[in-house]
């Protein structure tokens, strides 16, 4: 792969980060997690998905969250 081409993947993966919203979601324990993009919510299943800024998945019961709120840019 090209140097330039590795610059240009780079580039735009960073452009896509910088757009993408983060969110706070704060558990009724007061566990506190800032997300990659807006959680997924399951209506069937009562849960919510999301990507920790990390690149973990987490998964929350909808009755564990207290809040959940899109942070500035």
């Amino acid at each position: 792969m090209s140097l330039w081409r590795s610059l240009a993947i780079l580039t735009l993966v960073l452009l896509l980060t910088a757009c993408a919203s983060h969110y706070r979601v704060t558990t009724h324990e007061g566990q506190i997690y800032d997300t990659m993009g807006k959680p997924s919510y399951d209506e069937d299943a009562k849960i919510y998905q999301f990507k920790g800024l990390d690149g973990k998945t987490v998964i929350l019961n909808q009755r564990d969250i207290k809040e959940i709120k899109e942070l500035p840019k």
